[in-house]
């Protein structure tokens, strides 16, 4: 499916992103070009307002020294990649005859940030080396003027104004501070301990490796961490191994689906450890928030996009697809932290005076309610109340403690917020900033999204109140069918076309927008009804991107709108297979995938419209892997209901439930196929 996209212009999908992380809960560390080249001793940005994570991480890598004036630093790289469903980097290296294999990552059970760096020294040659001396140089920076002392050649640490490391070199011969870099290019030993102090301290360790064998094999590494040593005993190459078993042990707890291809399942797995790696897990406030993505980004325009903050939006999407896997109890974790009291109601003006329980917009580190503020006034998006009871509805059935230490109070400060934020004269729910984050001072619209999503919400709530014994359940449920009802009402135009607002379709100009096509995921409207056909028509026609196989935003116009964004392609896929257009779904699934696999498994925020490089954070957890775990665990259940014949309660109005009507699409253009194979072959 994905060589027909291709024959209409699409971009092939390619490599475009030379970054990698590793992460476990704790911090991050990334990989860049060649090495090790920043770290976060923390995963989310801010812990609170003015107390920010900061960077550590100048560079770390390893060299070598044959003792005899032959040296180099190990800054080539032949190949680097992620272990498939781990944590685990995996970088190819070469000196001479030795082949170097280097295994960076954050130590799943440290308990603390840190950094194991592993290698794997191998003579590739036909006849045995000579003796020579394995480095590692850290250059980390602690902040302000750094303490460091060495209490022998395998253990230093190293204090600063942010953070005290320690590092740990089993069976290290030496250590050194000084000259080292240019010690191992001229070939010569590092030595003479490492005890001072300096804004700039460069520590590093030495090993003594004996004569190779042809084939024979070096093992050295080094761990440096916030909280000690203690994670393993052993020496490298049996840390590498445990935390292969690690991640083994994850991946048994969760759920696959059936059916999917060895490119989606490779995807899918490592979706799922990112969503892992990004899960905060220190103990306290902090625990259970899952960031928008881990600390990284690649370029959109001239804006370094670096999204590692909670956002309830993304949160929910990342949450519904942890629980959906079978990972529950990060589930709940995650939905404990977007929900503790006294953490919100900065913006109470602006939700009818509410006393409401969940952020407006996004979360700081412990948890306190963030938005950002600027010249049109703050961002208040009513969508996060829909989305959160949408979440917790989802999970509170495999985590039945939520009911009691969660629900009542979700639906106080949430379901009972969004009842009262529904607009009287429309039914819809009150204009806010929604999805696409449009602040206020006239910018304010009523979204389609913001609604669709408090539909789903209440619903959920709804349910939540009956098994609680609540009899809020049928005002829920009433006020639920009254938004659905509203949103055919007042959102759809006279062709069956869904908009993005009510005040942009009543202007009648630039109000398609890709975020409505939850109404059709959330069975608002029936994804196999005109409406779908038509809107899917005008989305084609209007938002697709010029050299991708899938969307951009809206027509709004900004950069940021007109890139292609994964959480779309995914989320019009979904609606695709529930609309029984498969084929057309698979080209967009397709296109994710084969991306995702040209990228080391990694998918983005955003892909470039005019060429799909990568763009924007890498990995994107709710909106990157949380979407694609979602669309591969939901596309079973659309195809069986497909297959199924459909009960249409209006025997008088076509359904359209079998694509094949779509004047737009992907599928009618395989006719066109041969077509158009006939004509690239005669020019």
């Amino acid at each position: 499916m994905l060589t027909i996209a291709l024959l209409l212009g699409a971009a092939a999908p390619h490599y475009s992103y030379p970054k990698l992380v590793t992460a476990n809960g704790y911090g991050a560390v990334i990989f860049a070009d060649d090495r090790l080249a920043d770290a976060y001793p923390h995963l989310y940005q801010e812990y609170s307002p003015g107390v920010v994570t900061p960077e550590l991480l100048y560079d770390t890598y390893f060299g070598v020294t044959d003792l005899d004036g032959g040296g180099a630093w190990l800054t080539d790289a032949v190949s680097a990649t992620t272990e498939d469903g781990t944590g685990i980097l995996v970088v190819e290296r070469t000196y001479g005859s030795l082949a170097i294999t280097e295994y960076d990552f954050a130590p799943m059970s440290m308990g603390g940030f840190g950094l194991a760096q592993v290698a794997r020294i191998t003579n590739t040659g036909t006849s045995a080396t000579s003796a020579f001396q394995m480095v590692t140089l850290l250059n980390w920076h602690t902040g302000g003027t750094e303490s460091v002392g060495s209490a022998s050649a395998q253990d230093v640490s190293e204090t600063g104004a942010d953070v005290s490391l320690t590092y740990r070199a089993p069976g290290a011969t030496d250590v050194s501070c000084g000259s080292v870099y240019d010690t191992v290019l001229a070939g010569g030993r590092i030595g003479g301990g490492c005890n001072t102090s300096g804004e700039d301290v460069v520590p590093a360790f030495g090993w003594s490796i004996p004569a190779l064998e042809p084939g024979e094999s070096a093992w050295v590494g080094v761990h440096t961490s916030t909280v000690g040593h203690a994670w393993i005993e052993g020496d490298p190459e049996q840390w590498v191994e445990f935390e292969r078993g690690l991640w083994e042990l994850f991946h048994a707890r969760g759920q696959v689906p059936a059916g999917l291809t060895a490119d989606e399942t490779a995807v899918y797995r490592q979706a799922l450890a990112y969503l892992k790696m990004g899960q905060v897990a220190e103990e306290g406030d902090a625990h259970g928030q899952i960031p928008a993505s881990l600390p990284l980004s690649a370029p959109v325009g001239d804006f370094q996009h670096i999204w590692n903050i909670a956002w309830v939006r993304d949160g929910a999407y990342a949450i519904v697809a942890l629980d959906a896997a079978g990972y529950h109890e990060e589930a709940a974790a995650a939905l404990r932290f977007l929900i503790q009291e006294g953490k919100t109601g900065d913006y109470r003006s602006y939700v009818g005076d509410a006393d409401y329980a969940v952020s407006v917009c996004r979360v700081y580190g412990d948890g306190t309610e963030w938005t950002d503020v600027d010249a049109d006034g703050p961002n208040v998006e009513f969508d996060n109340f829909g989305l959160y009871l949408w979440a917790l509805g989802n999970v509170v059935g495999d985590d039945p403690t939520l009911l009691d230490d969660v629900a009542p109070r979700a639906l106080d400060g949430v379901a009972d917020v969004l009842v009262r934020l529904v607009d009287p004269n429309t039914g819809l729910l009150l204009p806010d900033s929604s999805i696409w984050e449009r602040h206020w001072n006239d910018k304010q619209k009523q979204f389609t999204y913001s609604s669709a999503w408090a539909v789903e919400g209440l619903r959920a709530a709804a349910e939540i109140a009956d098994t609680l014994g609540d009899t809020r359940g049928d005002t829920y449920r009433a006020s639920a069918d009254e938004i659905a009802a509203a949103i055919e009402e007042h959102l759809v135009d006279a062709g069956g076309v869904l908009a993005g607002s009510k005040e942009e379709l009543d202007d009648a100009e630039s109000y398609l927008d890709l975020s409505a096509i939850e109404v059709f995921n959330l069975d608002i409207l029936d994804p196999r009804s005109e409406s779908f056909t038509a809107s899917l028509a005008a989305w084609d026609r209007e938002l697709k991107v010029t050299a991708g196989t899938g969307y951009h935003r809206n027509d709004d116009g900004s950069t940021y709108d007109e890139h292609e964004w994964i959480v779309i392609d995914l989320r019009v896929a979904e609606a695709l297979r529930r609309s029984c257009r498969p084929e057309d779904a698979a080209v967009l699934e397709d296109w994710v995938t084969a991306q995702g696999m040209a990228n080391n498994r990694i998918l983005p925020e955003l892909f470039e419209p005019t060429n799909g490089d990568f763009a924007g954070p890498a990995p994107m957890l709710g909106f990157g892997a949380g979407a694609y775990v979602l669309a591969l665990q939901g596309r079973a259940a659309a195809d069986a209901a497909c297959e199924a014949p459909v009960v249409d309660p209006d025997p008088d109005k076509p359904c359209g439930c079998t694509g094949a009507a779509s004047p737009s699409g992907i599928a009618p253009l395989l006719l066109l196929a041969p077509l158009l194979l006939a004509r690239r072959r005669r020019s």
